[in-house]
């Protein structure tokens, strides 16, 4: 069971980050999360309190080590273990290699990898108090091998493979310390305001993905691609729930079969 834990979600203030955050919030979980914008933290507060969940939000740049040092610091100060650790927080950058600046790379490759390593490494010890941790790197279809169909900026490819490979190792590291770490490999999708229909101005490449907040009860056939890929739909391991979404979202919005059966990989489902 899910209810009585504790969980630590990085980006919860917007986009998939928050949709966890919410939804976990509603099984029960206590969460810690981060986001880099005061009314982020207040939008995701705001949501969960009106669900009656209890969550704590922090204000973090995950591409400065001094604020990923500084929210460590602050959820250590409580001696709960930390049994969820939800890695989910990435800048994402697209484009070609000579379009961005310096800056906005090495900002790209730190939250995307470096905040993760750095985050994990300082939160082992609240971890290894739990009797069954659980790490879930949310990656990307970006960090599979010789997967290339996204607009994605080669930095941002960079930063998703290397959190891949992170993932994979620490898996084998921590496995007798009984902390169990998983790797999802999503496909690109918009999630901007978390709309409730495609806009099919937006595209990823040629796909045609849409975020849809998972805290509203919502339909099989009414839902947009995007939502096959929903926290519950995840956590609870509904593989074959996902197949037949895929299958009504592209009847319901003609998406391309080919855009829907882009790589999507995970390691095992949390514990139930």
């Amino acid at each position: 069971m899910l209810r009585g834990k504790r969980a630590v979600i990085t980006g919860g203030g917007s986009g998939f980050g928050q949709a966890l955050a919410v939804w976990l919030t509603r099984e029960g979980v206590s969460v810690d999360y981060c986001a880099r914008r005061p009314a982020d933290i207040q939008e995701t507060s705001t949501l969960i309190a009106a669900e009656g969940g209890t969550a704590q939000g922090y204000l973090c740049d995950l591409a400065q080590p001094a604020s990923i040092a500084q929210f460590s610091a602050q959820l250590l100060q409580s001696e709960t273990p930390v049994d969820i650790l939800i890695l989910n927080a990435a800048q994402w950058l697209s484009g070609n290699l000579d379009d961005r600046s310096p800056p906005e790379i090495v900002d790209t490759l730190h939250s995307g990898l470096t905040s993760s390593v750095l985050l994990v490494q300082a939160l082992l010890p609240a971890l290894r108090r739990s009797e069954q941790a659980d790490i879930v790197s949310m990656i990307s279809a970006c960090g599979i091998p010789h997967f290339t169909d996204s607009i994605a900026h080669p930095a941002f490819f960079a930063s998703k493979h290397g959190l891949s490979g992170f993932t994979q190792t620490l898996s084998h590291q921590l496995a007798a310390e009984n902390i169990r770490v998983t790797g999802l490999y999503p496909p690109d999708f918009e999630l901007s305001g978390l709309d409730e229909h495609v806009d099919d101005s937006v595209k990823m490449g040629e796909r045609l993905l849409n975020g849809r907040s998972v805290w509203k009860p919502f339909a099989l056939s009414s839902l947009s691609p995007a939502a096959v890929i929903s926290a519950p739909s995840i956590f609870r391991g509904l593989h074959g729930k996902i197949s037949r979404a895929r299958a009504a979202c592209a009847n319901k919005y003609n998406v391309r079969r080919r855009t829907l059966r882009q790589p999507w990989r995970s390691g095992v489902a949390l514990r139930p």
